[in-house]
């Protein structure tokens, strides 16, 4: 069995889910939450981390079964192939999530610069490799999905960071 992804329809990806999982397909989607405010009131709700994407974990026979699922549009393809996702990106992913992603920077001590290569040396996400981005809410670690050609950016503190040369 192998990890594939899926490019689903927009706003479907949490039925789409719900509905591999009913086939009994082990089916993943990374959601974060969000706060987000009417005029009225203000409420968490989940949004998926990469939209219009959805995780399986599928042996070849099954496939047919994923396509034929409501909302789901195809697999992702790399190089004409389905593209195959390593565990270890389905791991992080999920880290990431658990974590909610973003944690607080604390009192810089290096100073990385955009596109410095790090890896995070301590937590959940110890031995995760990734690259400095700097944006106006200051620095990132961007995580890269590389079976999809995705990233995360994620927000954590500048000394659980080691620099790669």
């Amino acid at each position: 069995m192998t990890w594939n992804a899926l490019y689903v329809n927009s706003r479907t990806e949490k039925k789409v889910v719900e509905l591999l999982l009913s086939k009994n397909i082990e089916a993943y989607v990374p959601l974060v939450k969000t706060l987000r405010q009417w005029s009225d009131r203000k409420k968490m709700v989940e949004f998926p981390l990469l939209n219009g994407y959805v995780f399986v974990k599928i042996t070849p026979i099954q496939q047919e079964k994923v396509l034929q699922t409501k909302g789901v549009v195809n697999f992702v393809r790399s190089e004409g192939k389905i593209a195959i996702i390593r565990d270890i990106e389905i791991e992080r992913l999920k880290q990431l999530v658990t974590l909610g992603y973003q944690l607080e920077v604390s009192h810089i001590k290096q100073n990385y610069k955009e596109g410095d290569k790090v890896k995070i040396i301590s937590g959940p996400l110890k031995e995760v490799e990734g690259y400095v981005s700097v944006n106006k809410d200051g620095r990132f670690i961007e995580v890269l999905l590389e079976s999809i050609g995705q990233s995360l950016k994620v927000k954590l503190p500048e000394e659980i960071l080691k620099p790669i040369l």
